[in-house]
């Protein structure tokens, strides 16, 4: 009897488990099906357009500087879409993963964010170009992180191999790249003014283009995860670290390196893109589109600053620790200048077939450089003396106001490039 007992007790509880399961697939099945059912134009105006809710995969969390632009920029297409559409948050891989937030927004896992092509270098070969002349050319840092993030996205927003691939992956993109770490730089525990300081040193690399980089100076690359550098820092397997400002602080390098040069001007990261999923953006009508589209400015406009900012809270408090930021003696710059000459007239010889013109491409870089520098200067505010954040911050050195900001960037990027697009 209980035996029988047993065995009917063990046969419920496979069918409740079976049963269970069923409907955990079944679930999974509706949810696929919401994910990925095809959007139609949903009206030709906004005023007959239904109420939409757009999923955002957002790479950090709430309170993150880098998340308050986006945040802002998605409230203010809320208010001005009469609450048509709605943004639904989720932050920090809780949805997507990094590594997948490119091909996630392209198969339409989620409908709006910040992706990052580079996981995907074969699929995005012209991304991958493209990222590699992120080239500081100024001392002055505002000045500098201000022109590589406008001089670039106009550049992108020109390319048009660049904004194909990504159209022919599902994904729409508003801001076809817009780089705003800053120029990377080498953060190490003794001096690093010069060649002769660097050798022998082994230093934290994120990549190939910062492997040569590191070869370049005389440095030995080491890949590490980012997550692993304090502990490689604080115990003697590496020397230095090779990044931006904003994650060196972010992250409490500081706590071990205390000489920062980030003056020598190593390649910036740049492969940043901010879109829609392609089939969302197709169902929105025209009047909304240019109402994306002029909030897209201002969305560029807050994201510059707030990363200033950031970089700015970064430096200050780095002072305040003890680090020092150094500068490249001659001898390095002209060593860094010969190898960012190089990449160059690489990028000439070996671009994806994609890219019609590369050598003109190439010099339209550098005339974009070269403009953004004359209007962020004399126009708007970002000039000075400056030869570090070091040098910014113990002159008493100011961001400017960035509210003039915005109807620069939609005259002289956004509408152009918003003709030109679907």
């Amino acid at each position: 009897m209980g035996g029988g007992r047993g065995r009917q007790r063990a046969a419920i509880q496979l069918c409740l488990r079976e049963e269970t399961a069923m409907k955990i697939t079944m679930t999974g099945v509706a949810l696929t099906a919401a994910l990925f059912a095809p959007l139609a134009v949903s009206a030709e105006t906004l005023a007959d357009m239904k109420p939409m809710t757009l999923r955002v995969a957002s790479l950090y969390g709430p309170d993150n500087w880098f998340t308050a632009p986006m945040e802002a920029y998605t409230a203010r297409l809320e208010k001005r879409s009469g609450g048509k559409l709605k943004f639904e948050y989720y932050y920090a891989g809780s949805l997507v993963p990094a590594q997948e937030l490119t091909s996630g927004l392209g198969a339409g896992l989620f409908d709006f964010g910040f992706v990052l092509p580079a996981y995907e270098p074969a699929k995005f070969s012209v991304d991958e170009w493209q990222g590699s002349l992120a080239i500081p050319s100024e001392q002055n840092p505002i000045l500098e992180v201000a022109t590589a993030a406008l001089a670039g996205y106009e550049w992108n927003a020109g390319l048009t191999a660049h904004t194909q691939q990504l159209l022919d992956a599902g994904i729409m993109p508003v801001m076809p790249s817009f780089s705003i770490t800053g120029p990377y730089g080498l953060l190490c525990k003794e001096d690093n003014s010069s060649l002769s300081e660097l050798a022998g040193k082994r230093s934290r690399v994120a990549g190939e283009t910062w492997t040569k980089e590191a070869q370049n100076l005389g440095l030995t690359p080491v890949a590490l995860p980012i997550t692993e550098v304090y502990q490689a820092f604080q115990s003697g397997v590496i020397d230095c670290w090779m990044g931006g400002l904003a994650d060196a602080g972010a992250n409490g390098f500081f706590d071990h390196g205390k000489y920062f040069n980030l003056g020598m001007g190593l390649t910036a990261y740049a492969q940043a893109v901010y879109g829609f999923n392609l089939e969302t953006w197709n169902a929105f009508p025209q009047d909304l589109k240019e109402i994306i589209w002029d909030e897209t400015a201002q969305y560029a406009s807050e994201l510059l600053e707030a990363a200033l900012r950031q970089q700015l809270r970064a430096a200050k408090s780095s002072i305040e620790s003890g680090v020092v930021y150094t500068t490249p003696d001659a001898g390095m710059r002209q060593k860094v200048d010969a190898h960012h000459d190089a990449v160059r007239a690489d990028a000439v010889a070996t671009s994806p077939a994609e890219v019609a013109d590369p050598g003109r491409e190439v010099a339209r870089l550098t005339e974009l450089r070269a403009k953004w520098r004359a209007l962020l200067s004399d126009n708007l505010g970002f000039g000075g003396d400056y030869t570090s954040w070091g040098d910014f911050v113990a002159k008493g050195g100011e961001l400017p106001d960035f509210a003039p900001l915005k109807a620069q960037i939609l005259a002289e990027i956004v509408t152009p490039y918003s003709a030109t697009q679907p």
